[in-house]
């Protein structure tokens, strides 16, 4: 499973349990096929060693010091042991999207050690990536040998493998995710397009995707740079390519970026009228607010609008914080008027704890607050009512 793809849902031990008793046992198994002197079972009691106690990072990072403990001390040597390990490796069960994380160690190990020996690990990398991926392996390269690793990248956009052009995108992400940044493309994110360039029309969702991710992720640095390119990326796009492009976006059009609006055809200052309500001021925990926006057209011409809502939510200190959410695109013809209904449940996420006390919800339209509604989120157990 590719770590792009982890549902946010989830929690987080379910993340790290991943790494486990058969996780650590398939990778021994794998490095025993390439190693037969490679002590299986003593790998597996050091692995276990302590790992209950640990997060999901801190397990990776034990396993690659436990490894680098049981195979030999020249790095080389190690690495073709590593290498071959992904060879013999064996896949998991198919129904079980976290089994893939077995894999990370024996890639990410590449990514903590090699970096004295760019050339063969890189290699390695891509040779490794299909069985995880090496997106956050890759980032030591890239920080510190930045040339040589751009100009191999180049030589992999052709490559048959789809994983293998999809660590191109995701490794070169400046803000990836779970992985360090690269403030070089932060500043300066042209090599990077260089590469997106070469990878906008792939043949595999999956990479464009990861594409898409990309663009996102400079956008966040250089939105009137990623608005300006997504316009002519468009001229006689592909549907593949505006779907990518749309993608790329998202952020930039839920904050109303005017370039961004108007690259993907969307009205950029709205003639509207906004009703906005919600059905009660107050929910419990784990329960659903509806809220309504009856939205009419003042303008004298067809208008496509992006209308969004944003919930801000109540952070710890009694402070209100915006999280946008998308909700509908619409044609609206002069005169026209529409009614909107959304339903939102609130509960707490791995990535965002919900707190009992006063919040907000808004419309949004172009990015455009046009109606905001108070309610009250109530600790389970607490009449509604």
């Amino acid at each position: 499973m590719k770590p792009s793809k982890m549902p946010v849902k989830v929690e987080s031990n379910l993340f790290k349990n991943a790494i486990d008793k058969r996780a650590i046992t398939r990778l021994a198994a794998a490095l025993g096929k390439s190693w037969p002197d490679f002590r299986q079972d003593e790998f597996v009691a050091a692995g276990l060693t302590g790992l209950a106690d640990l997060e999901l990072k801190a397990r990776i990072g034990h396993l690659i010091q436990t490894m680098t403990h049981f195979l030999p001390p020249d790095y080389p040597e190690a690495l073709d042991i590593v290498h071959r390990a992904g060879s013999h490796w064996t896949a998991g069960d198919p129904n079980n999207s976290f089994d893939g994380f077995a894999a990370w160690p024996l890639i990410d190990w590449v990514g903590t050690h090699g970096v004295d020996h760019p050339e063969i690990s890189l290699a390695s990398l891509r040779h490794l990536t299909s069985l995880f991926s090496a997106e956050f392996a890759i980032r030591p390269y890239l920080l510190q040998h930045t040339d040589l690793t751009l100009t191999e990248l180049h030589t992999w956009v052709d490559d048959d493998d789809h994983h293998v052009r999809r660590l191109i995108s995701e490794g070169t992400r400046p803000r990836l995710p779970w992985g360090k940044q690269l403030p070089m493309f932060m500043k300066d994110p042209q090599p990077v397009l260089e590469l997106l360039d070469k990878l906008k029309d792939d043949d595999s969702e999956y990479v464009r995707r990861s594409v898409a991710n990309n663009l996102n992720d400079i956008a966040k640095d250089h939105p009137d740079l990623v608005a300006d390119l997504s316009g002519n990326w468009l001229e006689g796009a592909s549907v593949q390519r505006e779907r990518l492009v749309k993608h790329g976006l998202r952020t930039l059009i839920k904050k109303g970026h005017g370039g961004a609006l108007a690259a993907l055809g969307y009205e950029v200052d709205p003639k509207v009228k906004v009703s906005f309500s919600v059905s009660s001021d107050r929910v419990v925990m784990g329960e659903q607010l509806s809220f309504v926006a009856e939205i009419k057209s003042t303008g004298k011409d067809v208008q496509k609008l992006v209308v969004d809502f944003a919930v801000h939510f109540r952070k710890a200190n009694g402070s209100l914080s915006a999280k946008v959410f998308k909700w509908k695109v619409l044609h609206l013809e002069p005169g026209q008027s529409l009614e909107l209904k959304k339903k939102h449940r609130f509960v707490s996420r791995s990535v965002r704890k919900l707190y009992a006390g006063e919040h907000e919800v808004e419309v949004l339209v172009a990015g455009i607050g046009f109606g905001k509604c108070g309610f009250l989120v109530l600790e389970v157990g607490t009449k509604a009512s």
